[in-house]
Order: C-alpha cells, then sequence, then structure tokens
C-alpha cells in the first residue's frame, strides 16, 4: 500500500535535498538497473562566478555532463527590481547494480574561498521498471506558493486506466489550514497522459482556499470507496467480454504542502482592506437630500478574487447625530475565482445637518505585482434638513370676555359628562364638549388595541423562540437561526445582536457564550456545510428562553 500512495505524487523531477543556494533531483525519480538517469544540479548566484561541483558516485558511473542553461528571473516587491541567476548542469548516470546507491561528498566551488557541502544522496535502483498504477487519486493545487489571503484552488481527481463501475466519497479533506468555498462539481471523464500513460480521470471535489498564515500550509488528503474490474477477454464472436473480478477499494490521495508567504510589511497603508487580488468597489446613493428621521439608504457592491467572506463593510458616512443600523452583505457568485458581496446601509439622522462630499480609500495586495493597490470611493454630500416641530396655541381674548358675561342657561348647567382634562375656566359650548369626549374616547379605544396587540407580539415572539430553541436543541443550528432568536430579546431597533445581548440579564458565562458562538457561526467555514463552529449548550438556551418571556 505504502509503494502504491508513493507512486502517485512521483513527478518528472524530484528535488531530493539541497540548501538555498543548490538544489538536487534526479529523473526518471525511479532508476532502472542499466538505464540511464540523470543528476540535476540548480544553482543560484549573485554574480558572475562559474561554480565547480565535485562528488562521488558510489557504484554508478559518470557518463556525461551537460550545460542545462540560465534563467534569470526579475521580481518587483514594494516598487523594488531584484533579479537573481540560476544555473543547471545535468549529469548522465548509469548504475550496474540495483539496490540502494549513495552520491556522496558533494560539494559546489563558487570560487574566492566560498564552498558549500551538501549531504549524501540516497538514491534506490530498481530491478525493473514499476508498472503504472490502474487506479490512483489526486490533489492539483492550481499553486504551490501562496500569499496570506490569497485565493487558489485545489482539485481531486481520479485517475483510472480500468473500468470504474462506481465511486463514492469516503472521507472529504478537513482543510483546516485554509478559509474554504466549495464548487458545485461536473463529473465529466477526460482523457489525460501522466507520466507517459494514457488515463482516464473525473473531478470528485473542489475547493477554492484561502491560507490563513504565514509558513506551511497543508492540504489534506481525500479518501474514495472505488467499485471497478480489471482484465478483458475477446469472444469467439469478436466482443470484449469484462473477465476480471470486480473489486471495492478505498483510495486516497497524499498530502500537498502549501508554501504560504507573509504579506510585505513595508508601505502598507492605513486602510488596508485586508483583501489580496483584484477588486472593484461600486458605491450607490440613490438620493442625497433627506429631512430629519427618515432612512437614509445606500449600497456597496465589493467584486474581486478575495475572501470577501470575511471583508466587513467600511464606514462611508459619519455623524454623531447619525445613527447607523447593523450593514450585513450579501455574497454572490460570480465565477469560481470572483464573488460579488453587497452591503446595503440604513442611516438615520436625528437633526438637521450636512456630510460633505469625500473620498473614502481601500487598498488591497496584488500578488502579480507584490505591492498594495489603494481604490477610491467617491461618497456624495448628503443632506438632512428640517427638525421637530412643536405644536402652537391661541385664545381669542375678545371671544373669553364676551362669554364670560353671558349668562348661564339651564342647557349649560346641565351634566357634561367625562372631559377627562381641565379645560380651565372658560365656558365652552356642549358641542366642542362632545367632539373632546370623542376625541378621548377614541384615544382610550386606540389604548386598548395598542395593549392587545402587544401582549399578542409579546405571546408571538415567545412562540417564535421557543420554535427556533427547540429546533437549534435538535442540532439545527445555523448563523441565521441564532440570529433570529438573539433579536428577539429586545424590541429596540436601534440597538444591533450583540448589544441586545451584552445589555440583557443573561449572566455573564451565556452572554461570553452567546457572542463566541455568533461570531463562530458566522465566520466560521463559510461553506456548504449545514452547521457552523461551536458546541449547542442546553443549559444557555434554557436561560435564554427565561429571558425573552
Amino acid at each position: 500500500m505504502k509503494k502504491i500512495i508513493s507512486l502517485i505524487l512521483m513527478l518528472l523531477t524530484l528535488t531530493s535535498f539541497g540548501s538555498e543556494k543548490v538544489s538536487i533531483s534526479i529523473l526518471p525519480n525511479a532508476p532502472v538497473l542499466n538505464e540511464p538517469f540523470e543528476l540535476i544540479f540548480k544553482i543560484k548566484l549573485t554574480g558572475d562566478e562559474e561554480p565547480y561541483i565535485s562528488f562521488d558516485p558510489g557504484g554508478a558511473s559518470v557518463t556525461g555532463r551537460s550545460n542545462g542553461g540560465v534563467s534569470l528571473k526579475t521580481t518587483i516587491i514594494n516598487g523594488k527590481f531584484t533579479t537573481s541567476k540560476e544555473v543547471t548542469y545535468v549529469y548522465s548516470m548509469l548504475s550496474t547494480r540495483r539496490g540502494t546507491l549513495y552520491i556522496k561528498n558533494i560539494e559546489v566551488d563558487f570560487g574566492g574561498g566560498k564552498t558549500e557541502k551538501l549531504k549524501n544522496l540516497r538514491i534506490n535502483i530498481l530491478r525493473e521498471p514499476q508498472k503504472p498504477k490502474d487506479i490512483f487519486v489526486m490533489a492539483i493545487p492550481s499553486k504551490t506558493e501562496v500569499y496570506v489571503g490569497e485565493g487558489f484552488d485545489v482539485n481531486y481527481y481520479l485517475y483510472q486506466r480500468v473500468n470504474v463501475m462506481g465511486s463514492e466519497l469516503e472521507k472529504y479533506p478537513a482543510l483546516g489550514d485554509f478559509l474554504k468555498r466549495f464548487h458545485l462539481v461536473n463529473e465529466t471523464i477526460e482523457t489525460v497522459r501522466f507520466k507517459d500513460e494514457l488515463y482516464r480521470r473525473s473531478l470528485k471535489y473542489s475547493a477554492r482556499l484561502f491560507a490563513q498564515k504565514a509558513g506551511k500550509a497543508q492540504i489534506d488528503p481525500l479518501k474514495l470507496k472505488v467499485q471497478y474490474s480489471s482484465g478483458t477477454s475477446r469472444s469467439n464472436f469478436g466482443f470484449g467480454i469484462q473477465l476480471g473480478q470486480v473489486r471495492v477499494r478505498s483510495f486516497q490521495s497524499e498530502k500537498v504542502e502549501i508554501n504560504v508567504l507573509p504579506l510585505p510589511t513595508e508601505n502598507v497603508p492605513p486602510y488596508f482592506s485586508g483583501l489580496v487580488g483584484e477588486h472593484d468597489f461600486t458605491l450607490q446613493v440613490p438620493r442625497t437630500k433627506y429631512v430629519v428621521n427618515e432612512a437614509i439608504e445606500a449600497k456597496l457592491e465589493v467584486q474581486g478574487v478575495g475572501a470577501l467572506e470575511a471583508y466587513e463593510a467600511p464606514k462611508l458616512f459619519k455623524h454623531k447625530d447619525l445613527e447607523e443600523f447593523d450593514t450585513k452583505g450579501e455574497i454572490q457568485p460570480i465565477n469560481n475565482q470572483i464573488q460579488k458581496k453587497t452591503f446595503e446601509y440604513t442611516y438615520l439622522a436625528r437633526s438637521s445637518f450636512d456630510i460633505e462630499a469625500h473620498v473614502e480609500k481601500v487598498a488591497y495586495f496584488d500578488p502579480v505585482k507584490k505591492e498594495y493597490v489603494t481604490k477610491e470611493i467617491q461618497v456624495p454630500k448628503i443632506s438632512i434638513s428640517g427638525g421637530a416641530v412643536k405644536s402652537s396655541s391661541y385664545s381669542n381674548s375678545e371671544k373669553v370676555k364676551s362669554e364670560q358675561l353671558l349668562p348661564i342657561t339651564s342647557e349649560e348647567k346641565s351634566p357634561l359628562g367625562i372631559v377627562g382634562v381641565n379645560l380651565g375656566k372658560v365656558k365652552t359650548s356642549n358641542k366642542i364638549i362632545n367632539l373632546i369626549n370623542y376625541i378621548f374616547a377614541g384615544v382610550f379605544l386606540l389604548l386598548v388595541i395598542s395593549l392587545f396587540f402587544v401582549r399578542k407580539r409579546l405571546s408571538t415572539n415567545m412562540e417564535i423562540s421557543k420554535e427556533i430553541i427547540r429546533d437549534i436543541l435538535k442540532g439545527n443550528l445555523s448563523f441565521s437561526s441564532l440570529y433570529s432568536v438573539l433579536s428577539l430579546i429586545s424590541d429596540d431597533l436601534g440597538k444591533n445582536v450583540g448589544e441586545k445581548v451584552r445589555e440583557s440579564s443573561l449572566s455573564e458565562g451565556a452572554k461570553s457564550y452567546f457572542l463566541s458562538l455568533l461570531d463562530s457561526l458566522e465566520r466560521g467555514t463559510y461553506s456548504t456545510e449545514k452547521g457552523g463552529k461551536g458546541k449547542v449548550n442546553k443549559k444557555h438556551f434554557k436561560e435564554l428562553r427565561q429571558v425573552i418571556k
């Protein structure tokens, strides 16, 4: 089994060992007895020096030496050009003995007293060529070196040279070193050449990955259970008949290592968004003039190749009398690499003021140019006018005086009914009194109705919360369900869910638990998985149900 797995990742060249300046590889990576193979030296130079290579071939013989050429590489890092040179030397080798071959005393002399000694190289010489595998699984990343936050794709393929009747995913790759975005898979079979052999392959699993920290990251293996048969024979009628035994066996891909580079620390803009790769920012503001207490709306669209799942909405309008409600982003895939995230902003102005037109800067890191790129968002001027209008009252003194001199009739001595407030000493007619009574009766009726609906709403909130919590305790935990039930803690629209939790009568342990769980569910995997991270604590959910009551 180990031999089969080790053959999966055999490439045309295999770097056995080396140092920062010298690397050594063999071709092919599994040499065969009495068949030539190549020992390849790649040496990085900084000047015009010509290195001298020496080594002990052990039980093999050196049949030739050639110059593999010179390659120049120019890179731009933070606006500075850096040029490096790499020379290649190829030694033709032949071994007349099978088994382990050691290349010893490897030394590279750069001149000027500068030498570099390398460890012995161990090579396994085979008696005969290895038979190509009939079935194997391989993970193929689009890049093996990326920056922190840079996206790349990984595809898991099933390669086959025999008849495969079916397969099923037995173990998904964890991919815990990455933020991941899963793709829908089209399992169309295609014919490819691998290690000079023709194979049919089909895509079984695919994802877009974003490395979270610098260093070595690991692409975990995928395990498939495959049903297949091998061997064919021809009948007397000329038809191919499958005579091979039907087998069911598990195949697993090898781990693949990704080198994750840190983002440059020089010339980092203070408004760096954390996004890596090209992005566009488009702001839409339908109106620029509003009145006090009128909802102000704006929409920002961010489109690009970065990890938009973790990108938070930038601040656009700022004022001490401007209240901002929770801004939630909605992600829409454009293709497997590009997504668009739309932020819906809602504000409420509490007084009259103007916000002048200004520019909000946002920066992302370009991994190709290796520099930070600044984008400008043009924010228009916003004007809020109007204010609270105070009701005014007046009295006609002449009319009051004349009414005070009139004698009181018998009708005016009759009971006037419920007035509800002190109207002063001014005499009024029955029509006015009746009108006032009608008004107060209507207000009283509205109060009764509103109390009924408030109680009904409280009852509805209780029922909704019970139903959601019951569903969560059954194992159906998600960001939307937790967000919905926590929003029922308070009816205050001016507070976000976090503020409602912190200001509630929940215990400190329950507050910490719900805030941490909400953040984990929102930022966890951004995948098609049913749940996020976090364990359901029944004790805290029961406490939450009591608080909502």
